[in-house]
C-alpha cells in the first residue's frame, strides 16, 4: 500500500487545487456533498455500477428472508414496489435512488433541514491512500449543523478506477473470503452484499404480525 499522499481541507463550496492531491479527491467531495444533501440522482452517477447491482441484489435477498408477509410488504413499499417482479424490473441506479429516498422519508428530513445542511456543510479531506493504481481510499471529516446541533462524522470512502473515471465502490470495505483448493490455488468467493452509501438509522421494531410468510416464498 502506498503512503498517505495528501492532507488538505476542502469546504463544501470549494475545490481543492489540482496540484494538491489525487484526482479521486474531487469525486469524493462531490459524492459526499450529494449524499449529505440527499441528492440521490446525482450521487448515483458517482457510484461504480457493480456496487449498484450488489445493493439491489442484497435487498432482494433480504426480502426473501423476511419472516412475515407484513415485513415483506413493508420492504417492497420502502422502495416504491409491491412485488419481486417490480423490484427486478428496476435498474440498479433507480433502485439506489428509491432505496435512499425511502430512508430519507423514514427519517422525516424536510427541505428546510436539507437547506441548513447545505449552507453549513464542510468537508475536510484528511488523507488519501493508494492501494494500487485502480483502488484508492480517502478519509474525510464531515461537519454540518442545524438550529440545535452540529454533527461531525469520519467517513472512509473507497474508489475504483473504471476506464478513465474514479467511482465510489460500496463493496470495497466488505470482508472478502478466498477459498483454497488444497493445492494452494485460490478460489475467490463473493463478499456478503454491498454497504449502503450512508449508514441508515436503526429501524423501529415492527408490530408483531398475525400472518406468517409461507416457506419457500
Amino acid at each position: 500500500m502506498a503512503a498517505i499522499v495528501m492532507t488538505v481541507p476542502v469546504s463544501a463550496q470549494e475545490a481543492a487545487p489540482a496540484s494538491a492531491g489525487h484526482p479521486a479527491a474531487a469525486v469524493v467531495r462531490d459524492y459526499l456533498n450529494f449524499v449529505l444533501q440527499r441528492e440521490w440522482n446525482k450521487s448515483a452517477d458517482l457510484v461504480e455500477p457493480k456496487s449498484l447491482e450488489s445493493l439491489q441484489k442484497d435487498y432482494m435477498e433480504r426480502i426473501k428472508r423476511a419472516q412475515t408477509m407484513d415485513e415483506e410488504e413493508m420492504m417492497f413499499r420502502r422502495v416504491g414496489t409491491s412485488t419481486m417482479e417490480d423490484l427486478t424490473a428496476m435498474t440498479p441506479r433507480d433502485f439506489y435512488t428509491a432505496y435512499h429516498k425511502g430512508l430519507q422519508d423514514r427519517m422525516q428530513i424536510d427541505d428546510a433541514a436539507l437547506e441548513r445542511v447545505k449552507k453549513s456543510l464542510q468537508l475536510n479531506i484528511l488523507s488519501i491512500a493508494e492501494e494500487d493504481p485502480t483502488h484508492v481510499h480517502i478519509l474525510v471529516r464531515t461537519k454540518h449543523a442545524n438550529d440545535k446541533v452540529r454533527i461531525e462524522n469520519l467517513e472512509l470512502i473507497s474508489l475504483i478506477k473504471t476506464g478513465n473515471r474514479w467511482l465510489v465502490g460500496l463493496n470495497e470495505q466488505m470482508p472478502k473470503i478466498t477459498t483454497l483448493d488444497g493445492k494452494g490455488q485460490a478460489v475467490p468467493e463473493a463478499a456478503e452484499g454491498a454497504a449502503p452509501a450512508v449508514k441508515p438509522a436503526a429501524a423501529a421494531p415492527a408490530v408483531k404480525p398475525a400472518v406468517v410468510k409461507p416457506k419457500g416464498k
